[in-house]
């Protein structure tokens, strides 16, 4: 993903709580000039005592404040736990820099729609990344390494397999016909009963047809996996 040497852009990381703290452990090795912004000074603090010595504490809804940063031809990466700061920190970062990468996580797919809509250069959504590792795990093992702890730690994020039942309202259709982020859901693979129960990984472009007895390797939120469920048992 990165050069092996240190790479020179600058990153300004917005965010040392949860999610913050693992994308710094992820961007440290590669980046050597990252600058930690919170608005709590007991995150700014915990930043100073993992050894962070470039990080301070802003008022995000005071733009000059923001642009004292130093923002231009930098990477702003927006990693606040509450999502609904992070829309907002990329809307007032996109309308106060010309020539800076504004990068953000989503938990979601309607806040990766919002994030690119108003102009986040790249979305990390963590749907996306962690059915992308989990194929890494099986066909790629040495990639893995990024974004880790990013994707399942403590994000309430389950992988589960359900089985098609007979005259469910999948029987008949393509992998193509189904919108599974419609559900928030990320449709990793399948197992088909038919060809011998070989899995499929969706990634690979395989536009699989839905037979009962397939079985559907989901990944979601708890509620939204049981919700998929009783959909698909109930009446087509």
């Amino acid at each position: 993903m990165f050069d092996t040497k240190k790479e020179r852009r600058e990153i300004i990381l917005f965010g040392y709580g949860k999610l913050g703290h693992r994308v710094y452990e992820m961007l440290s090795p590669y980046f050597s000039k990252i600058t930690v912004v919170e608005q709590a000074d007991e995150l700014i603090q915990d930043a100073k005592d993992h050894g962070i010595v470039k990080s301070f504490t802003a008022d995000f809804k005071q733009d000059q404040e923001l642009i004292d940063l130093g923002l231009e031809g930098k990477i702003l990466f927006c990693a606040m736990d509450e999502m609904a700061m992070n829309i907002f920190l990329v809307l007032s970062l996109k309308s106060m820099t010309k020539n800076a990468t504004i990068i953000s996580i989503s938990t979601s797919a309607e806040n990766t729609r919002k994030l690119k809509f108003i102009g986040a250069d790249k979305v990390i959504d963590i749907y996306e990344a962690s059915a992308n590792r989990i194929v890494d795990i099986i066909t790629r093992p040495a990639v893995t390494r990024v974004l880790d702890e990013v994707i399942f730690v403590d994000n309430g994020i389950s992988l589960e397999e359900i089985e098609i039942p007979f005259h469910s309202f999948l029987e008949g259709k393509y992998v193509h016909d189904i919108d599974f982020k419609a559900f928030d859901l990320i449709l990793v693979g399948i197992t088909d009963r038919e060809m011998g129960d070989d899995f499929i990984f969706v990634s690979r472009g395989i536009d699989h047809k839905f037979d009962a007895g397939d079985i559907l390797v989901l990944l979601g939120e708890s509620h939204a996996l049981e919700n998929f469920y009783k959909k698909l048992t109930g009446p087509s």
